[in-house]
């Protein structure tokens, strides 16, 4: 099966920026490349294909590809993370800062506006601020494979429930997703937030959806 447009796909691939991984869904790779992060999730991911969900360049290049045939392909600044802007480099007050109970040293990336920045360098009471990605201006390498295509609505909804966990059950049927739980109580917290990105995926990825309705059960 090729992969169409609006399609939803369950994804794996690594990326390499200068020869070196920046980003993989294999944790063993990431392990080895020394970027594993342990409140990282590895594993396939789920992309609706032309929805922006990943760089253009991917996102075009997943368009014909033949489910579970590997690919790689590079991809220009222009359709990975852009070229470096100078106006995205600046001055910032040092008592800006420290208002906010920060030290900012050279290599450190901080969160300003909403937005991460990394430190150039501190003098004079001055902060010298890059809000530029580390990857604007690389042509990136990527090798990937789509494992599975999604289409039909009941496809679709079957693949999103895996984000509510392996607890879910859900089915779709006259314009209506069902979905039960069954939990722990301490799972109580942890759900909320997952129920939350399930139906902003359901509503946005699936055809004819009226209304979800959750059946939900919590024991000791």
């Amino acid at each position: 099966m090729k992969v169409q447009q609006n399609d939803l796909v369950e994804l794996e691939y690594s990326a390499k920026a200068d020869g070196r991984v920046f980003d993989t869904t294999f944790s063993d790779e990431a392990k080895k490349a020394g970027i594993f992060n342990e409140k990282s999730k590895y594993g396939p991911v789920l992309v609706a294909v032309g929805k922006k969900q990943v760089i253009s360049g991917l996102d075009e290049a997943l368009l014909g590809v033949d489910e579970g045939k590997p690919v790689s392909a590079s991809f220009t600044p222009e359709k990975a993370f852009g070229e470096r802007r100078a106006d995205l480099v600046g001055l910032i007050p040092l008592q800006r800062f420290r208002e906010n109970n920060l030290d900012p040293q050279p290599g450190q990336v901080v969160e300003l506006d909403g937005r991460p920045a990394k430190i150039q360098s501190v003098s004079g009471g001055r902060v010298r601020v890059d809000f530029n990605s580390d990857l604007a201006g690389k042509t990136v390498d990527y090798s990937f494979k789509v494992l599975k295509v999604f289409r039909s609505p009941e496809e679709k909804v079957q693949a999103l429930s895996k984000w509510l966990g392996d607890a879910a059950k859900a089915e779709f049927k006259d314009g209506v997703v069902s979905v039960s739980l069954s939990l722990k109580k301490d799972q109580a917290a942890d759900v909320v937030m997952k129920k939350f990105r399930f139906l902003e995926g359901v509503f946005a990825e699936v055809e004819g959806l009226a209304s979800v309705r959750f059946e939900e059960e919590y024991v000791k």
